[in-house]
């Protein structure tokens, strides 16, 4: 825009015209008998009801739905019994499906890419996918992991702690350096492997405030070295170094529904899944809520129903409702400052 532009514009002219030079002859008396009419009028419109203020369209969520997808069925491109979700850098969306034995990869909108067949599917309690697209599937219940490759071949499968009585949410996370952290719900710790499958390290999380043990069901590595973990039995949230030093607990918030049912992180923010009728709750990585979710009320699951919940860096968000089955896609757009 040139200087000009912004110059101030000029006065305006009186909407007012002014009244020829009042004489006693009647054309005169005719004159200002107009002017007169014109005032009035004038003073009439200025003076007249005031027109109603516009009223301010209602504010939308700053999660938006976008879609959501899923065809009932056994063949590739479809869904039985999915029970995990996780998203690579791309936005590509994997699902395991116990009762078809098939590992699927679908681009955002659904459309299927890809799948494998592999008996570690029909017993997967989550999924993950690392930087370079290597698939990771877990069996909680028999305490095992297994890695493919991007095309599906094996890699490795290496132990897990075995969950005996769990049958509740379960996510575990590869940090960007290949670093594996799985929650032991029922020993109430983390454990840390190498890429390789090593144990490197565990740690246990503190006891609930009420002095019963923690119930770790979720962790998410972040890109800024930190490791959330997702305590089921308080709904609190645990905030670790990668090498397991605590930095700082979130209490469950006192409107926040209980249970704790999934868990997933971005580049800026936490993501966590709560409640009965489920509710996605936003966190700064500094602990602050900032935005609680209905979802549009699209989902009316059960407690004990499982949900699984995955996030892209830039704040995609995928929500895997396996008794439908299908998967609603949102993203997270909050107003820059």
């Amino acid at each position: 825009m040139t200087p000009a532009a912004w110059a101030a514009p000029a006065a305006r002219t009186h909407l007012v015209p002014a009244c020829p030079h009042r004489t006693s002859t009647r054309t005169g008396i005719h004159s200002l008998g107009a002017c007169v009419l014109v005032l009035v009028s004038l003073a009439a419109i200025a003076c007249g009801p005031a027109q109603p203020a516009a009223v301010p369209p209602p504010q939308s969520s700053p999660l938006e739905f976008i879609a959501e997808w899923g065809v009932r069925g056994e063949a590739p491109g479809e869904l039985a019994e999915p029970v995990g979700i996780a998203v690579d850098p791309s936005a590509r969306v994997y699902l395991a499906d116990r009762r078809s034995g098939l590992l699927q990869k679908f681009e955002s909108g659904g459309v299927p890419l890809f799948s494998f067949q592999d008996r570690a599917v029909r017993s997967a309690s989550s999924i993950a996918v690392d930087s370079g697209g290597a698939i990771y599937i877990a069996d909680a219940r028999a305490g095992r992991i297994s890695i493919h490759f991007p095309d599906g071949d094996l890699l490795r499968n290496f132990r897990v702690a075995p969950q005996r009585n769990g049958d509740g949410p379960f996510g575990f996370s590869v940090a960007a350096d290949g670093t594996v952290f799985v929650p032991d719900p029922d020993g109430g710790r983390i454990q840390a492997f190498r890429p390789n499958g090593r144990l490197e390290r565990v740690w246990r999380l503190p006891p609930a405030s009420t002095g019963g043990p923690a119930r770790p069901v979720a962790v998410a590595a972040s890109l800024d070295e930190f490791v959330y973990v997702g305590d089921a039995r308080t709904g609190r949230i645990v905030k670790y170094t990668r090498q397991g030093a605590q930095v700082a607990v979130w209490d469950a918030p006192s409107d926040a529904p209980a249970p704790l049912r999934g868990m997933a992180v971005s580049r800026s923010h936490l993501f966590v899944l709560r409640g009965a009728t489920p509710q996605l709750e936003v966190w700064t990585l500094d602990g602050q809520r900032i935005l609680t979710d209905t979802l549009g009320s699209r989902l009316d699951a059960s407690p004990s129903a499982s949900l699984f919940l995955a996030v892209t860096r830039d704040e995609q968000v995928f929500l895997l409702d396996p008794a439908q089955p299908r998967v609603l896609h949102f993203r997270l757009r909050l107003p820059s400052l």
